[in-house]
This record gives C-alpha cells, structure tokens and sequence, in this order.
C-alpha cells in the first residue's frame, strides 16, 4: 500500500490558494445571483407600483380594496372613475355613507352597539384629487389639489342630552384616521343639511387645508355661501394646550338698502394666556374681548357692547329684527363669574345688578341673580343640578 507522500511547504501553499480561489469564486456566483435577485425583486415591485398607480386595471384594484377595508356600516360607490391614480383622478356620482351610534357619557361608542345609529350621507356630482403618493407612507393623505362640484352633505340628527358647556372640553378636538394636507380646494356648490333642514349652501370656497391628529392648519380660505360670505386663515392645535392663532371674517347678508353686518374674530394664545376679540357693525359697532390667564384654574375678563345687534340678520334669518343694545361685562375665577350689565330692546330694558354665578361639575349656582326688569326687582338664588341630563335637578329661590 502506497503511504501518502507528505506536501512540500511550497505544496501546501499552493494548495492552500486554490482553495481561497474556490471558495472566492463562489461567493462571487452566490452575489451574482443575489443582485439578480434583488434587482428582479425590485423591477416586479416598481412593476406593479407603476400599474397600480399609473393604470386603469391598478386603479379599480386600489379602490376596490380601499372599499373592501371600510369600517362596519360604511358604504362607498361612485359612478364613473376617470384617470389613474397617480395623475388627476375623478369620480362622478360619488356616494358616501357612514352610520355611527352616538356618544354615550362623553364616550363613542362603535357601530352596532345602539339601537338607532345616525348616518351620515356626502354625495357629489364630480371630485377629482391630484394627490402625491409618497406621503401616504407616513399616514399623510397629501393632495396637490381637490376639486369638488355639486355636494350634499347630510347630518345625522343629534339626539344627545343637554349639557352645560365645560371648559375646555367645549373647544373642539381634531381627530382623524389619516391626516390630509391639500394645497389647493376648490368648492362650487355644496349644501349641507341636517334632518332635512338646510343649515348652509356653500356657492364657492377656495383655500387650502392641512389637517393633522390634534392641529389644524387653514390657508385663506374664502367661502361664499347664503350664509354671507366668510373667510379664516390661521391654526388651531388642542393637542398643544389649545394653541391658536386664527382670523375670521364674515359678511352677513341684508336686505336691499339695509347695511350688511360685518364680524371680525381674532384669537391668539393658548390655555395658559388667551386672547379673544370680536369686532363689527351689525349694524352698529359691536365689541367684544375675552381674556384669560392661568391653564388649570383661569382668571378671567369678558366685556361686549353695541347700542344696535340686528338679531334676525345675524343669524341668517335675512329679515331685519328690533335691534338689541346691551354693555355687559363679566370676569372672574374658574367657573365662578361676577356678572353685571344693560340690555335694551324695543320696550325691554333689563339692567343686571351685580351678581355671581357659579359653574362646575355641570351644577349652575346663582349666589345670586339679580335683575331689574319690568318696572320691578327679581332676585334668585339656588341651583340647577345636570349632571344627569335625564334627570337634572332644580331648587331655586325667587323673590320679584
């Protein structure tokens, strides 16, 4: 039996390098054929982003599951769709429902635990959306434009229990399932109504909008409706103590010959130092100015006065009323208020003696009320308990 013959060093050198030539040679296959791999990966996905995005076929797929993943009693159809996605996409004879139950002690409460939920119904005759897809990554509906022609909006019917305003729960909230940030709106014709009843019909607006969970930004938008003719730039952010910085306008409307009452609003602050002005001709000069100091238990100052307020113009009525003059002023901690003030209308003068009212925990207190009305003096005093709607409760005191 022939003995294996020992390597040389220089044997065992060579042999050593043609294995490391081997194994190199195949880590450059199995690279090879990863990048292969990886861009065949990626050419499949750019291939099916671009039908997606940028075909019919991969239009009606989206929206097709975009309908399919709509939350319990919510219905979406449309006639007609025009475009791709990723351009201008239009629908025609878009229909938008959506039922939901009420809250329940400051509470929502899901679909199908309610015996009678309300629905909520948007049509339109057309919308088209140029919106920009790379955004959608972070949760960001972000449009180039939206324009929307022919709208309805109707409102489910509030069934909710009276409730004293709290503060500062009385502010609204903003919160969405997916921000939206649009550029440029363009509105002609959208009425709103509620059980029925016409609460607006919006003839044109323009502006821009960027919506985000708790902050919301305007950008001059303009509105012309039956209501008068509006407009607000600013933001509003409750996520952030309430921080606002807003402008508003309105320009109500009048019959022929009579001066159309105008109302300025600014807001600046948050719920640590807040200011709050309102100024206009309605049709006289109207002023008034809230301030408040301190977030956890408020100072606060309220003053308002006008020797003329058409209440039929202001709201929206666009019938001339008997005109309202009132000097009113209020301040005080929390929900406990210093009133005192004048109201003239027509034959009605009332004068407010200083008085103090309390609110808190949805108890109103007059500690107490005292008015001059009718040739007489009326004084109350007790309380009104709300704290359950359905069964509020009152003890008051009135000597006239």
């Amino acid at each position: 039996m022939t003995e294996a013959r020992e390597l040389t060093p220089e044997e065992r050198e060579a042999r050593i390098a043609e294995l490391r030539a081997r194994r190199r040679a195949r880590m450059r296959k199995l690279a090879i054929r990863s990048a292969l791999g990886t861009l065949v990966l990626v050419l499949l996905a750019a291939f099916a982003v671009y039908w997606l995005l940028w075909t019919l076929g991969g239009r009606d797929f989206l929206m097709a599951q975009i309908v399919a993943r709509l939350p319990a009693g919510t219905r979406l159809t449309w006639e007609k769709a025009e475009g791709p996605v990723a351009g201008s996409l239009a629908l025609n004879g878009l229909r938008f429902e959506m039922k939901s139950c009420p809250d329940k002690d400051g509470q929502p409460v899901p679909y199908g635990q309610c015996a009678k939920p309300g629905t909520l119904v948007f049509t339109a005759k057309r919308v088209v959306i140029d919106p920009d897809i790379r955004p959608l990554l972070g949760k960001l509906l972000r449009l180039d434009a939206l324009d929307i022609q022919g709208a309805t909006l109707e409102l489910p019917k509030s069934d909710e229990p009276f409730e004293l305003p709290r503060w500062p729960e009385v502010l609204p909230n903003i919160d969405l399932p997916l921000a939206m940030q649009a550029d440029t709106i363009r509105i002609d014709g959208f009425k709103v109504s509620q059980a029925g009843e016409s609460l607006i019909e919006i003839r044109s607006a323009r502006g821009g909008v960027d919506a985000r969970q708790g902050r919301l930004h305007i950008e001059q938008l303009v509105v012309d409706s039956d209501r008068g003719h509006f407009s607000v730039h600013g933001d509003y952010a409750p996520r952030d103590d309430y921080r606002m910085s807003l402008t508003a306008s309105a320009l109500l409307p009048a019959p022929p010959a009579r001066t159309r009452p105008r109302i300025g609003l600014a807001a600046r602050g948050d719920l640590s130092k807040l200011d709050i002005a309102i100024s206009g001709n309605v049709p006289d000069k109207l002023r008034a100015l809230l301030t408040l100091r301190g977030k956890d238990d408020p100072r606060w100052h309220f003053t308002a006065s006008t020797t003329a307020l058409d209440p039929g113009l202001i709201i929206g009525s666009g019938e001339p009323g008997t005109p309202l003059a009132f000097d009113l002023k209020a301040d005080g901690i929390g929900g406990e208020a210093n009133l005192q003030g004048k109201l003239r209308q027509g034959d009605l003068d009332v004068v407010l003696q200083p008085s103090k009212v309390k609110l808190e925990q949805q108890v109103l207190e007059f500690k107490p009320l005292a008015v001059d009305v009718f040739g007489g003096h009326i004084v109350a005093r007790g309380r009104g308990d709300f704290s359950k709607p359905e069964d509020a409760n009152f003890k008051f005191s009135v000597n006239a």
